[in-house]
């Protein structure tokens, strides 16, 4: 049985999760980790003007991957700024010129909702 270790000598039996989700769930949370950090750098590389539609494509790219499981996994609030996000970048992304003034609140919101995410779940 696995154990966890609380101090010398002394160690606690660790409970299986009666969540079947519960792998996913920490899976997600690695991957939304691992999103913080590059959304923040997406939206940093999209204010070079060459740089705008390549990091705008990646940022939608995340929201996309992150709108199709958070709902799923309890996280509605971030599976609805994901969705929000991602609905408006792909349109603009296939509709023509772009301009980063139009996206940045989002883009705010949804890197806030990502690292509000991994808070609530260290708590």
């Amino acid at each position: 049985m696995d154990r966890l270790v609380l101090g010398p000598a002394m160690a606690a039996p660790v409970r299986p999760s009666n969540d079947p989700l519960a792998a996913i769930r920490r899976r997600f949370l690695e991957m939304v980790e691992g999103y913080v950090l590059d959304v923040a750098l997406h939206r940093r590389e999209a204010e070079t003007p060459a740089q705008l539609r390549p990091a705008l494509a990646g940022i939608a790219m995340i929201a996309h991957r992150v709108s199709g499981v958070a709902a799923t996994l309890g996280h509605e609030g971030l599976g609805e700024t994901a969705a929000a996000l991602d609905q408006k970048l792909t349109q603009a992304l296939k509709s023509g010129p772009l301009n980063l003034r139009e996206f940045d609140g989002m883009i705010v919101l949804f890197h806030s909702a990502l690292s509000n995410t991994l808070d609530e779940a260290a708590t």
